[in-house]
């Protein structure tokens, strides 16, 4: 057998009209899977309550900031001359 005849035999009308047509769409990838850690739209479509639990968790953290700072100024507070009379009386 030659080229010539397999080319022949490839292109014949029998071969042809088994043979699949030609496939003119290319099939793209999904875009890019998005990780819900990082990504909040992903997480809520996921879990709508993650919304709430975040929000909760913000304000927690404000509070907890807030509590803190008042704590530190209460005991940075100058004391008076009286309190520091007790204090080097005291020992």
């Amino acid at each position: 057998m030659v080229n010539a005849d397999l080319a022949r035999i490839i292109n014949s009308d029998k071969v042809q009209s088994v043979v699949r047509p030609i496939n003119k769409e290319v099939k793209r990838a999904r875009s890019r899977k998005k990780n819900p850690l990082k990504n909040l739209n992903t997480m809520l479509k996921l879990n709508p309550y993650a919304k709430t639990a975040r929000r909760m968790a913000l304000l927690a953290e404000a509070q907890r900031v807030k509590a803190k700072k008042e704590k530190l100024k209460k005991k940075r507070k100058p004391i008076t001359k009286e309190e520091a009379a007790a204090i080097k009386a005291g020992g």
